[in-house]
């Protein structure tokens, strides 16, 4: 047994007090309707029709500014004509709008036929509530005025009833004019919502026999299968489900398959990175991140275990929700630590490349109202139509990483925002489109907890930095204390738990560049170099690791470390590069000569000792 609407409850229990009744929201779907227990789809007019004719309406009629009134619901063509005549129309005759509103004045004054007529598509009967023409006023005046005949109509089935008169607008009841609704005793706004999860399961049951391997499952099984359908086609219309389970009708999918045709209705692609993640992929991945990320095996092992986790489907299970994003990760540490360095070799390993990566600095989103950029700016303001910057770039990338620099930077309300995109997995822009961040990694960074910001005591009121932790504590201790700070923060400082709360226990901590990792570190950086050099240029030129240019590389990082990986850069961008373009360019460096670098001076100016000699 179908579930009643909650939209069809207020109309019970108002259509004997009300008489003018203004149905928004998700008027264009379908709607369940049951008759003869079976439940079958049907249009919002049609589902009134029978509705009103059921509980004793002899005499209903449709009106809309193209084909005037009618009834193509009643077969037999009674309706319509009875409609004529209790108006005093002539039968057939189509009425223009102009006199529409006089024969819709003239049918609710009757008090033999229960009436009721639906007004369509009415709110493209005006230019606009707020700037409307005198003969517009005039129309919904006279309306309104039709609509306040409430002397009740004898019907020999239920008794007394109110004739009744329905507008169905395209959106919002402000498409109509405020004052014929608003304080107004016999006006009543009814809401049509999205489809409930009731409702989402009973139309996939409608389908049970067009489902190859349904009726096969264990009911368990069968049961896990649906409650996670019904719950990724939440903010499906019915109309759009109906679509979906019909292209899955006509392919015999498995219940099981059914979300892959879902995903590929939602995000307009078959290929589902995900799915070709295989289980050697998955043993390979620390390997591969370590390739990447040098000195943060710690770090990478609690990723990786973040992803294999969301490449079997095992994410979030154990809530209610299935709808949440792939994984959730914050990344938290010194700076150039490999934080954002992770976060691309991750889009390079799971979509196979870079550019699946999706970064916002959050400094740039501080102002109050910088949430109108990530989700587009609300109606009637400049951008409207431009969307969000967020919900732009995951609409048309809905498998990719998103990575938000210095998340703290952020102003509190765009925290907010996240909140739901981390608990249901999806968004509604500005536009009112959902757009859906189930197959997307989602990485926040941060350097909170290494540093701590306090006013000097020098009587200068000015802002100082104080390290909470140095790369002399072991990674244990710089562990604890960030996660405190973080804590603290989100806790004592933002007044916001529930953020933290749903990250959980991804908080990963990367470790200060310690003096061990620093030659891996920075052999990676300089065969980046010449392997540059060797495929665009074509010019053969290497460093040997023990000669004595590579020593002085080694000794000006170490002096360098506190600033991480960034430093290391520095330094070769300082002292190998800068001089390796000044001897490119002067001494005419060409192929078919191969150049080594056997030693760095520093005196003016930083130069490269080098030899060089023919390539056989």
């Amino acid at each position: 047994m179908i579930k009643t609407p909650r939209w069809k409850s207020e109309l019970d229990i108002c259509r004997s007090i009300k008489s003018l009744f203004i149905f928004e929201g998700e008027i264009n779907d379908l709607q369940l309707y049951e008759e003869d227990g079976e439940a079958t789809l049907v249009t919002l007019e049609q589902y009134l029709y029978f509705y009103l004719k059921e509980i004793g309406y002899d005499c209903i009629s449709y009106y809309n500014r193209i084909d005037g009134f009618s009834n193509d619901f009643d077969g037999t063509g009674e309706m319509i004509k009875r409609f004529y005549k209790i108006a005093g129309e002539n039968s057939g005759e189509n009425v223009s709008m102009g006199r529409a509103v006089e024969v819709v004045r003239r049918a609710m004054k009757n008090c033999d036929t229960p009436t009721a007529i639906i007004m369509n598509l009415s709110s493209l009967m005006l230019t606009g509530p707020d700037h409307m023409q005198d003969a517009e006023i005039e129309r919904f005046a006279t309306l309104l005025l039709g609509s306040m005949q409430v002397e009740s109509a004898n019907s020999p089935a239920q008794g007394q009833y109110l004739n009744n008169l329905l507008f169905l607008t395209t959106h919002k009841a402000n498409d109509l004019p405020a004052w014929l609704y608003l304080e107004n005793p016999y006006a009543k706004v009814i809401t049509l919502e999205k489809p409930s999860p009731d409702t989402r399961r009973t139309m996939f049951e409608m389908y049970r026999n067009d489902f190859s391997d349904w009726d096969s499952l264990d009911r368990d099984d069968a049961d896990r299968y649906l409650k996670k359908l019904i719950t990724i086609t939440d903010g499906f219309s019915c109309y759009e489900l109906n679509g979906v389970l019909t292209l899955c009708a006509q392919r015999n999918v498995r219940l099981h398959d059914a979300q892959t045709i879902i995903n590929t209705y939602r995000y307009g692609q078959k290929e589902d990175p995900w799915e070709d993640f295989s289980s050697t992929m998955l043993s390979k991945l620390p390997q591969e991140l370590k390739k990447d990320v040098i000195g943060q095996d710690c770090a990478i092992r609690e990723v990786s275990d973040i992803i294999k986790r969301a490449a079997n489907g095992l994410s979030g299970l154990q809530h209610s929700s299935v709808g949440r994003p792939k994984g959730v990760m914050f990344f938290a540490g010194p700076t150039g630590t490999g934080k954002t360095e992770l976060a691309k070799s991750l889009a390079r390993n799971i979509f196979g490349d870079e550019s699946a990566l999706i970064r916002f600095d959050m400094s740039e989103y501080a102002h109050e109202h910088s949430d109108q950029r990530l989700l587009g700016a609300p109606p009637g303001y400049v951008g409207y139509n431009a969307g969000g910057e967020l919900t732009n770039a995951v609409k048309a990338h809905p498998f990719s990483i998103l990575l938000f620099d210095e998340i703290e930077k952020a102003h509190p309300t765009i925290l907010d925002k996240f909140l739901q995109i981390l608990d249901d997995g999806r968004l509604t822009d500005s536009k009112g489109e959902t757009i859906y961040f189930t197959e997307t990694i989602i990485i926040f960074t941060s350097n909170k907890g290494i540093y701590k910001d306090t006013r000097s005591m020098d009587g200068s009121n000015m802002m100082q930095k104080i390290a909470l932790v140095s790369a002399e504590d072991s990674y244990k201790t710089i562990c604890e204390s960030v996660k405190n700070e973080i804590s603290n923060y989100f806790i004592s400082e933002l007044g916001r738990p529930e953020i933290l709360n749903r990250i959980g226990n991804n908080l990963i901590v990367f470790d200060f560049i310690r003096p061990n990792v620093l030659q891996g570190i920075l052999h990676k950086q300089i065969s980046n170099v010449f392997t540059y050099i060797r495929e665009v240029k074509k010019i053969e030129a290497n460093l040997d690791e023990g000669s004595k240019a590579w020593r002085f590389l080694i000794e000006k990082a170490s002096d360098n470390l506190e600033f991480g990986g960034r430093g290391v850069g520095n330094i070769v961008e300082k002292y190998l590069l800068n001089p390796l373009a000044r001897r490119m360019s002067d001494d005419n460096w060409h192929e078919g000569i191969e150049y080594s670098i056997v030693d760095i001076t520093e005196s003016e100016e930083t130069e490269l000792v080098y030899v060089k000699r023919e390539k056989n």
